[in-house]
């Protein structure tokens, strides 16, 4: 970097300083003395306080930064310009667009921090603001729990509706959720609760519905559990020595024959012993039976487990399969039915809390973007652009059909939050024509030209984005027409800068 370029770096470095600290001061100040009561009210500490302003830094620093940004080139500026600095850098033969590149690296610069900090700062650091709320001991507190959500999944054809979610730690109350089957068959799952942990949804109190068709008056309904089985009694070896009876099942298998020199793969089928009406009794008086066992495969079928419970009552476990992995049997989709007497002819069907559902892919951020999309469409938030580009991706990819209305409304959100980073390169185009054409100048004429350039960029981008989310104009022209405008004016007025 050349000797100028630091120059007029540290001169545009130490204002936007003072601008950033000075616009922190006013916020602070302002804010502190509005929420004071509040503050109060939830019984919030000094601490508590420093922390809820130090998670509310990142949404203030997009919205004072370009606008600082703005403040210090203009200051900077049209001070070199009453010392006749810029006339004697130009005329040692340096064009004005070379004296720009290290405002425009550092609007360059200040673009790529402030979307990477839009993207993955920001939205973590809000809602560990609103937890810090929600957790505050005193009253007044926001409800945490947002009622009545629904979620429909077109990609993959998944229905949710969900009683309550919580915001902060992402678990539900109530969920139902649809899954197609073939032939217009589905599958119903409903839970007590879901939790989202270790990348899974983790159900409590889970059943499962079939319905054999959109129509079907009386589905059926069984458990959707998965635990394991008390241990077996043996490893795969031993299990192949319990009592029961052999059947030969022939299984193709890829086989390559030699005819006349030649090698060809063929399928040929090949006898299995598999083992039937297998049973056995465990080490604590527990009757093991199974349906058969694929000793090529290490699998059981229909795996049953009679377990004393006391001397008058005892447990029945049902398990669809088992798998030996190499350490143990691994058992899926068990129920378990606790007979309260030799004669008890109405088992107690007892639901096992934990399920992991793996196939449910829709994380609570996914819940998050759906609340926030909502309360854009009912008309909450509608003057800016809410909805980072992640909701809006993973929106898309939920419903990749959208009603024209709502297609407006996320087409220019997902373009506003592109184009509001980019705006700290506009303001350095704009400010270099307004602070270095020749002749000298007030010291504040800064401060004013900074006024008037911002009032009317600001309003011209609260116009572009109106007209995109009411769908009279594409929406990325309505979110990127003020620094379009803006960039073509700063372009051709320093072009013209004599």
């Amino acid at each position: 970097m050349r000797l100028l370029d630091r120059y007029l770096l540290r001169e545009l470095l130490v204002p936007l300083g003072f601008c950033l600290g000075g616009f922190f001061v006013f916020w602070l100040s302002f804010d502190l003395l509005g929420q004071l009561s509040g503050f109060q009210a939830r019984g919030l500490g000094v601490g508590a306080i420093a922390s809820y302003y130090w998670y509310g830094l990142p949404e203030l620093l997009a919205t004072v930064l370009p606008v600082g940004l703005l403040l210090a080139m203009l200051y900077a500026l049209t001070n070199h310009t009453r010392n006749n600095e810029i006339t004697a850098i130009r005329a040692a033969g340096i064009s004005l667009w070379r004296i720009c590149v290290p405002y425009l690296a550092l609007g360059l610069s200040c673009a790529v921090g402030l979307h990477l900090l839009n993207e993955h700062v920001a939205p973590e650091f809000r809602e560990a603001q609103e937890v810090l709320l929600n957790s505050a001991p005193g009253r007044d507190k926001v409800n945490p729990w947002k009622e009545r959500i629904d979620i429909e999944n077109t990609a993959e054809r998944r229905v949710w509706n969900v009683g309550a979610f919580h915001v902060g730690t992402g678990e539900m109350k109530s969920p139902r959720v649809r899954l197609p089957l073939a032939s217009g068959a589905y599958r119903v799952l409903t839970a007590r609760t879901l939790t989202w942990t270790n990348g899974s949804w983790v159900a409590y109190g889970t059943t499962e519905s079939i319905h054999r068709s959109p129509e079907d008056p009386k589905p059926t309904q069984s458990p959707m559990v998965s635990r394991d089985f008390p241990p077996a009694p043996g490893t795969l070896a031993e299990v192949l020595k319990w009592e029961g009876s052999d059947l030969v099942v022939r299984i193709p298998m890829l086989t390559t024959v030699t005819n006349a020199g030649v090698r060809t793969n063929v399928m040929v089928p090949e006898p299995v012993t598999w083992r039937t009406n297998l049973s056995a009794t465990g080490p604590r008086g527990g009757k093991w039976r199974a349906a058969a066992l694929d000793p090529r495969r290490g699998q059981l079928r229909d795996v049953r487990v009679e377990v004393p419970a006391d001397p008058t009552a005892w447990r029945l476990l049902i398990g669809e399969s088992g798998l030996w992995d190499g350490n143990g049997w691994k058992f899926g989709r068990v129920a378990e039915y606790l007979f309260r007497g030799a004669d008890d002819g109405d088992p107690l069907l007892v639901q096992h809390e934990e399920l992991v559902l793996r196939e449910l892919t829709e994380s609570p951020e996914v819940v998050r973007a759906e609340i926030r999309v909502n309360s854009l469409r009912r008309g909450k938030a509608m003057k800016q652009a809410e909805l980072t580009l992640g909701e809006i991706r993973e929106y898309r990819r939920l419903h990749p059909v959208v009603r024209p209305e709502l297609r407006a409304i996320l087409e220019t959100q997902w373009h506003a939050r592109l184009a509001a980073p980019w705006t700290c390169l506009v303001v350095v185009l704009i400010a270099v024509p307004f602070s270095v054409a020749p002749g000298r100048r007030n010291l504040f004429y800064g401060v004013a030209g900074s006024i008037g350039i911002a009032f009317a960029y600001f309003v011209l981008q609260k116009f572009g984005f109106a007209l995109g989310q009411s769908g009279q104009v594409p929406g990325w022209a309505g979110a990127w027409l003020p620094n379009i405008v803006f960039s073509l004016v700063g372009i051709v007025l320093t072009s013209r800068v004599p």
